[in-house]
C-alpha cells in the first residue's frame, strides 16, 4: 500500500468539520510519543518558539551534568542527546533556532572534561554539530549570520586552544 501525496491529504481534509479533524488528530497522537510531542508543541508553543528553545538548551545542560564518567556511556548519552535535540530541531523548522541549539551543544561539550579525550567516536559526535552551524551560517540572514558567526569563531577558537590537534578540515 503506497502512501498518499500531501496535497491529496489536505484535500480530504477540506471536507472534514472541526470535531472529525479533533478525533483525526488525538487518534494520530495515540499511537507514536514524537506525534504526542510535536501536537503538543504546535499547541503550546508554536507562538512562543524562543521559550521552546529555551527549554530544550536546559535540557542540554542537564545532560552535560549527567554525563557518566565512562567513555563508552558518554558516547551513547551524548548520540542519544542529539537524537533528542534534532527532533526538538524538527519541530522548531527554523535555521537560527537550530544554530542557537546546536551552538549551546557545542559549547556545553567543549567546556565539559571529555574535550581532552582523544576519543574518536567523541569527536565526531562534536564535529557533525560544528559542520552543521558551519553550513547553515550562510543560509541566514546577514544580521543573523554576523551574531552566530562570532558565536562560531569563539567555539572554533576555544576548541583549538583546548585540542590542539583539532583542524578545520575536520569540520569542512
Amino acid at each position: 500500500m503506497d502512501s498518499p501525496k500531501l496535497a491529496e491529504l489536505k484535500k480530504e481534509l477540506n471536507f472534514h468539520d472541526a470535531h472529525q479533524l479533533k478525533d483525526l488528530c488525538l487518534r494520530i497522537a495515540k499511537y507514536k510519543t514524537e506525534n504526542k510531542e510535536l501536537l503538543h508543541y504546535l499547541l503550546f508553543y508554536h507562538d512562543k518558539k524562543n521559550d521552546y528553545v529555551e527549554q530544550v538548551k536546559e535540557l542540554i545542560i542537564n545532560e552535560f551534568d549527567d554525563l557518566h564518567p565512562s567513555v563508552y556511556y558518554v558516547g551513547k548519552q551524548l548520540r542519544k542527546l542529539t537524537r533528542v535535540m534534532n527532533k526538538h530541531i524538527k519541530y522548531i523548522g527554523e535555521k537560527p533556532l537550530e544554530i542557537e541549539i546546536s551552538i549551546t551543544f557545542c559549547k556545553c561539550y567543549i567546556q565539559h572534561p571529555i574535550v581532552k579525550l582523544n576519543y574518536k567516536a567523541l569527536e565526531l559526535i562534536l564535529f557533525r554539530q560544528l559542520k552543521r552551524i558551519n553550513k547553515l551560517l550562510p543560509k541566514l540572514q546577514e544580521d543573523f549570520q554576523f551574531d552566530y558567526q562570532q558565536e562560531f569563531d569563539e567555539l572554533l577558537s576555544r576548541l583549538k586552544k583546548d585540542k590542539p590537534s583539532f583542524n578545520l578540515r575536520d569540520i569542512e
